[in-house]
């Protein structure tokens, strides 16, 4: 493949790598992040705007710039379905899981399982799965943009994909969590920036606004509702709205690098702010990236380049239209590249360092000798383990290739297991009767089927043909179509199962977790059990009577920056004392019941099993008191 690179490309592209790399050498040398605090939480002490923009392109960002352009132009605007479903599922989400997991302050999302289940194994597994989805997704994101540089830059798939690993694993294994959310906010940028030379250049091609969506929507790219009821078709609406809600629902509610994410944030009101910011920034950025595949099949409507044979997959057609339309402006095919790399570094270093939490939190601390490592010690091996997941991803990238349009891999590689792992959050917040033994057997069960459904759909390797495209407009000598109608076979059970539409691998898979997990808890006593279960684990409209977190407030306390009222289930088993003879302003405060801390105005339930002494100031007119 030629190299169409010129000096102004090479010039973007390593002005854009150069920044990329310098944020992480920032944030990990220069900021000296030398804990885990820091390399996993940013200091609790990131702002608003930067994490909305980073909870938005954590899983769509290298995939948003390809896949959602090329879905449109292959197989219609159906996809756009899904920003109605985030708007939906979003508040869902956080009034039902953020305000309970926040309080929590957890690094590792997984840890909530092991509490309100009482179960360590219910925790590793739901890592196990966590790690195993990611590492998965992680491959289809750098096999994205891999696809642009191959085109680019004349290099074959392998080589794009190694170069590009490699760069993105040691500059991940650097910057930890700032380092990531401000990439992310600079991947922003460089999508909306290409985006719009996109669609500038495709309506000027297509003759204006009017004439490209007229020339879409004579070729069927415009139905954006299918009410057919078919599970095995690839899109419909009610696919759409069961599939994706209940992926975007996992996404936002309970998977890893959004709690980490919202978890960063200094109160309970800033995660929300920063997620309700998020959810009109998604429509803005999906919707640009869909009007990208419009503009791009209408520039091409009558003589397509699928249709003559210049590519032979949808995949290609984001790429194929940079060269062909804008590679005379100087710089363009750089920018775009650029745009497409820097995406896929942001999407790797959230997975990455998110990969990196959960390993550490759930596995390696549990471990005696690494417990008693220094915190440089410990934020090392957290940089080690990003830079061997990394490795990993690696080797699953040259497997994405086998799965499909790359939208469709991104969604199966996440979807099949977010359905798991999503239900069994839902149970243990608002199924206050499903037991341990009804989280685990559901889990396994729910994981275990969809594996099982995506290793043979895989096998299967039964690919959806795209809507059909028009060569009438090309001269005779420039038709040379590859495009070819498969021939169509009625399959039978079971694998008639494994052509079910990816889009409903996340639902399926809630659904299985939820019932198996359902009835096991109902034959195993998960009735009783219910009113033994710590409240603060559960959302308050499902807490059983009689245990709940009603108790007096003993003291109205302020102390700068923070607010905090300490009141006690158990008031007859407090102790006030001063904290040192010298102070007569500072007490602790130690419980051996369940207490609550007011910070910023929040309240986060803290379980004080171990008696864990709490710092507060006392007004001046009580300073006295004991």
């Amino acid at each position: 493949m030629a190299n169409l690179f010129e000096w102004p490309d090479y010039a973007v592209v390593a002005a854009t790598l150069l920044f990329s790399v310098f944020i992480g050498i920032y944030y990990g040398f220069i900021a000296k992040q030398q804990t885990n605090d820091d390399l996993l939480l940013g200091g609790k002490s990131m702002g608003i705007a930067p994490i909305a923009a980073s909870m938005l392109v954590t899983y769509l960002s290298a995939v948003t710039v390809l896949g959602y352009p090329a879905e449109v132009y292959g197989y219609g605007i159906q996809i756009f379905t899904n920003t109605i479903s985030f708007l939906v599922v979003v508040p869902f989400s956080v009034y039902f899981f953020m305000t309970v997991f926040y309080k929590m302050q957890l690094t590792s999302v997984y840890e909530y399982l092991e509490h309100r289940f009482q179960s360590s194994f219910v925790r590793f597994f739901a890592s196990f799965i966590f790690i195993l989805q990611m590492s998965v997704f992680m491959g289809v994101c750098l096999y994205a943009p891999s696809i642009a540089m191959s085109a680019f830059m004349g290099l074959e798939l392998w080589q794009s994909v190694v170069g590009l690993g490699l760069c993105a694993t040691v500059y991940t294994s650097m910057g930890g969590l700032k380092a990531v959310v401000w990439t992310d906010v600079f991947q922003l940028m460089m999508i909306l920036a290409g985006m719009f030379a996109i669609i500038i250049r495709g309506f000027i091609k297509s003759g204006g606004i009017m004439e490209a969506f007229e020339k879409a929507g004579q070729h069927g790219r415009l139905e954006l509702f299918n009410f057919t009821v078919d599970p095995f078709m690839r899109h419909n609406t009610l696919n759409f709205f069961l599939g994706t809600g209940f992926a975007i629902f996992s996404g936002f509610a309970t998977h890893q690098p959004q709690v980490q994410r919202y978890c960063s944030l200094p109160s309970l009101g800033h995660a929300i702010r920063a997620t309700i910011f998020a959810m009109p920034l998604n429509v803005f950025t999906i919707g640009l990236c869909l009007l990208s595949g419009i503009v791009i099949f209408s520039s091409y409507a009558g003589c397509d380049p699928m249709a003559t044979g210049t590519i032979g997959r949808v995949d290609g057609i984001v790429p194929h239209f940079v060269k062909t339309e804008l590679s005379f402006i100087p710089g363009m095919m750089g920018l775009f590249t650029a745009c497409v790399f820097s995406a896929s570094l942001s999407t790797l270093s959230s997975g990455l360092n998110s990969l990196a939490a959960v390993t550490w939190e759930d596995f390696l601390s549990r471990i005696p000798a690494m417990k008693r490592m220094s915190p440089k010690g410990q934020a090392n091996l957290i940089r080690f383990t990003a830079l061997a997941y990394g490795v990993l991803s690696i080797a699953l990238a040259f497997g994405a290739q086998r799965m499909g349009s790359i939208l469709a891999a991104t969604i199966t590689a996440l979807g099949a297991l977010s359905g798991p792992l999503g239900m069994v959050f839902v149970m243990g917040v608002l199924m206050p009767f499903v037991n341990k033994y009804g989280a685990i057997t559901g889990m396994v069960t729910g994981f275990l089927s969809m594996l099982w459904i995506t290793i043979n759909a895989f096998i299967l390797d039964k690919s959806h043909i795209p809507m059909p495209f028009s060569a009438d407009d090309c001269p005779t000598q420039a038709i040379n179509s590859n495009l070819t109608m498969a021939h169509v076979e009625e399959l039978q059970f079971p694998e008639k199962l494994y052509t079910l539409s990816y889009i409903l691998y996340p639902f399926v898979g809630g659904i299985i977790t939820g019932a198996v997990g359902i009835v096991v808890s109902l034959f195993s006593g998960g009735i009783c059990q219910a009113k033994n279960i710590n409240p603060k684990y559960l959302h308050p409209i499902v807490r059983p009577r009689g245990n709940s977190l009603k108790s007096k407030e003993m003291e109205y306390v302020t102390n700068g920056h923070y607010t905090r009222v300490i009141p006690a289930a158990a008031p007859q088993y407090a102790k006030i004392s001063p904290v040192s003879p010298t102070s007569s302003q500072y007490y602790s405060y130690e419980s051996p019941t369940h207490s609550l801390v007011l910070a910023n105005g929040e309240k986060s339930p803290i379980d004080d099993q171990s008696v864990r002494p709490l710092l507060y100031r006392m007004p001046s007119s009580t300073s006295n008191r004991n």
